[in-house]
């Protein structure tokens, strides 16, 4: 169903594609006079805009008074990343600004253009307030074309320096991959740069879930990568079709390919690859009970680590653990995954103090395949209104003062 919903929304884009210029490597061509155009401007502190210029007085003047919603400036001028596959589903837009500045109209990005990067450009008059309710027999024409942001001419920096789970084996109902970067990357897409090879050496097909938008974190040095939930869950109807993308008592290899470029619009350093088996699927819940605590002394800095019998989920053990003190106030440290995701640790701002304490898992936490407290991933229908009742846990401790 999904990929059917997607071949039917290329087919609509196809359809509504307006003709219009298509220019790579700077801006479009200047037109005749008179005549609306767009351009890549940028001022003399650096700052990329995507102007309009040419547009009638008038047109101008109903923009700056209008109150519009993002959807309709959109309408008129929408930004998005441009992709190599012409018949791919187009990207949402750029998020930014738009005004009427210099006689022009103006879209400046949320976040700067990458460097290196193409962007496809949509002007559309037709969506003008001027326009709105016309009595023209035939709309204009919307303006489209293609401007690159010229990249930086240096060494290329950024590399993949960890891909998480660290592990040899995966299960084989494995949720998410995380791949984390060196340095800050770009706004481009990553699916076209993550491929699953099987033990031939041959791609998988759709081993992972495609989304119209991309997951980083904040500073854009860790994205992450969810295989199909769809094909991975037991029991519906992507997983009887297709099976799970991975098959336990086989091997993989990862491959991330070095044309994927960094906030700099500079390829990686080099392409990454690694092998892994998959094991057999996990389908126990987690449990509390099963983590052991190696506690510090009370005056010390030494770090509180916790060890778990099944690799945890990297990005969650950033966010879905901490610490608290008795009365239930969070402490502040230095979180660390280490062993394979099955050990954290977290190193105190200040010195403990000897007193009790609460090691504090949010109900989001999981293992590597989706299990979380007291709630396995496989849950089937009846069992679905007590699993939505699943909630965190606290594992209490005591710091003790140093033995003299």
């Amino acid at each position: 169903m999904m990929r059917q919903a997607a071949r039917a929304a290329v087919a609509v884009a196809a359809l509504a594609l307006a003709p219009g210029c298509s220019q790579t490597g700077g801006q479009a061509p200047e037109p005749a006079s008179g005549a609306p155009h767009i351009r890549l401007t940028t001022s003399p502190s650096g700052q990329r805009t995507v102007d309009v210029a040419g547009l009638a007085a008038a047109d101008l003047a109903h923009l700056e008074r209008a109150a519009l919603s993002r959807n309709e400036w959109q309408a008129i001028l929408r930004v998005h990343v441009a992709q190599a596959d012409a018949a791919a589903v187009e990207l949402p837009p750029v998020l930014g600004a738009y005004a009427v500045r210099g006689g022009a109209l103006r879209f400046t990005p949320r976040f700067p253009f990458d460097a290196g990067q193409r962007y496809e450009v949509v002007f559309d008059p037709s969506s003008l307030p001027s326009a709105r309710g016309g009595s023209a027999a035939a709309p204009p024409r919307a303006l489209r074309t293609t401007l690159e942001v010229p990249a930086p001419d240096r060494e290329p920096s950024t590399r993949v320096v960890a891909v998480y789970p660290t592990g040899p084996e995966v299960p084989e109902n494995h949720l998410r991959l995380y791949i984390v970067f060196s340095a800050p990357m770009g706004l481009r897409a990553g699916g076209a740069h993550v491929r699953l090879l099987d033990e031939h050496g041959q791609p998988l097909a759709d081993p992972f879930l495609p989304l119209d938008v991309d997951l980083w974190n904040a500073d854009r040095t860790r994205f992450t990568v969810l295989y199909d939930p769809g094909r991975v869950k037991r029991g519906i109807r992507p997983n009887a079709e297709l099976g799970r993308p991975l098959e336990g008592g086989r091997r993989y290899t990862l491959e991330i390919d070095a044309d994927w470029r960094d906030a700099a619009g500079q390829p990686l350093v080099a392409p990454f690859r690694r092998e892994f088996r998959v094991g057999p699927a996990r389908e126990r819940a987690l449990d509390p009970a099963d983590w052991r605590l190696d506690l510090p002394a009370g005056g010390t800095r030494d770090p509180l680590a916790v060890r778990f019998p099944v690799p945890l989920d990297y990005g969650l053990l950033q966010s879905a653990l901490g610490v608290a003190t008795g009365d239930d106030r969070p402490l502040t440290g230095e979180i660390r995954v280490e062993q394979g995701e099955t050990r954290w640790t977290f190193t105190p701002r200040e010195p403990w103090r000897p007193g009790q304490y609460r090691l504090v898992a949010a109900a989001t936490l999981e293992d590597v395949a989706g299990n979380r407290i007291g709630r396995p991933f496989e849950v089937d229908a009846a069992e679905a209104r007590d699993a939505e009742r699943a909630r965190g846990a606290v594992v209490p401790f005591r710091i003790t003062s140093p033995t003299p």
